[in-house]
């Protein structure tokens, strides 16, 4: 058959359940991270999640629907679940309403971008801020530069994977 001849990673039967979805993938992320000599460790299969161990309350902000889901999905394979705001404006507001460990900000964003909004809750909530991660599809170092003089704590280069928002959520001051 033409399953037999295919290069996949893994081969799941229907109907799915999504503790073996979660496993599989798990599987498949270590696999890679593995072939390419990666050293941060994202949980295997049956290991606490990083969600268990280290609570975090997180807000993504981002306003591309994709993106969103899966930033929200990464998350949860990791232990985390994330409120969503779709841009700056929105970060704002929720920030305001509720307490966060952590902002996921993407930089590009219509009605006030990451870098405003960031200013903004810096300014908002000097004590008490959340750390604030930028999210963006640019790696030039002035834009990494931009971000962390607007405030952000760190920052990761879209498309996101699960081995760089591990570390970045690692590397926080918590």
């Amino acid at each position: 058959s033409d399953l037999d001849s295919a290069d996949l990673a893994a081969q799941l039967a229907k109907p799915i359940k999504l503790s073996l979805l979660h496993d599989t993938l798990l599987e498949i992320f270590f696999a890679i991270r593995k072939r390419r000599g990666s050293r941060t460790d994202v949980p295997r299969p049956g290991d606490p999640l990083p969600g268990d161990t280290r609570p975090l309350s997180i807000l993504l902000t981002e306003d591309n629907l994709v993106n969103q889901m899966v930033t929200r999905r990464l998350l949860e394979l990791l232990g985390y679940q994330a409120d969503v705001a779709a841009n700056g404006l929105e970060a704002i507001e929720a920030v305001r309403r509720q307490s966060y460990d952590v902002v996921l900000m993407d930089i590009q964003m219509p009605e006030m971008d990451g870098i405003d909004a960031t200013r903004h809750i810096v300014r908002q909530e000097p004590e008490s801020r959340p750390q604030i991660i930028a999210m963006t599809a640019s790696a030039l170092p002035s834009d990494r530069e931009r971000c962390l003089q607007a405030g952000m704590d760190d920052y990761i280069v879209k498309p996101v994977s699960l081995e760089d928002l591990h570390a970045a959520l690692e590397r926080l001051n918590l």
